[in-house]
């Protein structure tokens, strides 16, 4: 993302800023703290890692930007960063029971004084500028949305109002792009929450009767055949074809295996990315919990390569649901949650594109 966010985001402008972070993360934040990298300041200044956590609990403020520099921000290189508090209240539901009062005194600040939640922003500030990280901007909104009134924490002559972001230039790009922002997180677990039990049975069934068949059929070049299968179904969603429930479900079954699923990463750096992202993101909301983890790590992986980390760790969350201790999914949370790069994570699947034409022929046709 980082290529639209400087060709039409200004990083002088927090309103600009602010009406882009709802694409810049995929959703509507609420109750959160979002933080921007910046690069190359003394060159041409860029965009880097855009991150977002719950509001803490207010007695661990003071470690905040500890937090911060231990997890994200430790692979970033960033010179600065854009620190953004979305909301009013302190999130008290993060503190533990032994908290007890001290996390339930009030907390209100006057709106002709600091902005809320200000002691967070300082101790976050104080520990970044120690560490060699400007502050381009520290900004507090209530909410991300039209009208909404915004203030900088350290100008009181800087403040504005919300555009609407779906009117942002951000936004126009995004949408002939064909990206989706969603109103909240909810919404973006929705994308990727199962479709109807009666689905599920279903192909619960037909999927034991097709593993039944292999094992009793067995042949030694199942693993080509289920490559073209899972090639060819993808680049007939490409051409504008529908798939069969029959070719869903072998497709479905062929990913199941890891080496399927390790080779048909390299689909996400492709021409074919999108649509084999559509047929991943199909396959996962009528997987049944058995065969959802391959699949759903295939989304996960193409997502964050592409750039959309929230629709990433929403299918992170539907395999650590089923199988918590999942190898890919584990070490691609790793990778999010250290803030590694896109670019750098797309590297585990470069080799599978000689695997594939391995298999498949020189010219890696199906």
């Amino acid at each position: 993302m980082t290529t639209r966010l400087n060709d039409e985001v200004s990083m002088s402008d927090p309103g600009d800023v602010l009406a882009a972070l709802p694409h810049m993360l995929g959703f509507h934040p609420t109750d959160s703290f979002v933080l921007v990298t910046l690069h190359d300041l003394t060159a041409t200044p860029r965009f880097g890692m855009t991150m977002r956590v719950d509001l803490p609990c207010p007695t661990r403020a003071c470690a905040f930007g500890d937090f911060l520099l231990a997890g994200p921000l430790s692979m970033q290189n960033a010179e600065a960063v854009i620190m953004v508090v979305v909301g009013d209240k302190p999130n008290r539901s993060a503190c533990p029971e032994s908290c007890g009062s001290l996390c339930h005194e009030a907390d209100e600040t006057d709106s002709d004084c600091d902005p809320p939640m200000f002691d967070l922003i300082e101790s976050a500030r104080t520990t970044l500028l120690r560490s060699g990280i400007a502050i381009a901007h520290a900004l507090h909104v209530p909410k991300v949305e039209v009208g909404e009134p915004w203030r900088c924490y350290y100008d009181e002559d800087c403040r504005g109002v919300v555009a609407d972001p779906k009117e942002s230039q951000m936004g126009a790009v995004m949408a002939a792009e064909g990206s989706v922002t969603f109103g909240s997180r909810e919404e973006l677990r929705e994308l990727v929450a199962p479709e109807s039990a009666e689905v599920i049975s279903r192909w619960s069934a037909k999927l034991d009767a097709l593993t039944e068949d292999a094992i009793d059929s067995y042949d030694p070049s199942r693993v080509t055949e289920d490559l073209r299968k899972v090639f060819g179904a993808v680049q007939r969603i490409a051409a504008g074809s529908a798939l069969t429930e029959d070719d869903l479900l072998g497709v479905l079954r062929a990913v199941s295996d890891v080496q399927i699923r390790d080779i048909v990463m390299a689909l996400s750096l492709t021409e074919l990315a999108r649509p084999a992202e559509e047929l991943w993101l199909t396959l996962v909301r009528k997987s049944p919990e058995p065969e959802l983890v391959e699949v759903a790590a295939l989304l996960a992986f193409s997502a964050y390569v592409r750039g959309e980390g929230a629709l990433a760790g929403v299918a992170l969350e539907r395999i650590g649901e089923v199988k918590p201790g999942h190898n890919l999914a584990r070490m691609l949370r790793r990778a999010m949650d250290a803030g590694i790069p896109p670019a750098e994570l797309a590297a585990i699947a470069r080799h599978s594109v000689d695997d594939v034409q391995l298999m498949l022929g020189e010219d890696g046709s199906c």
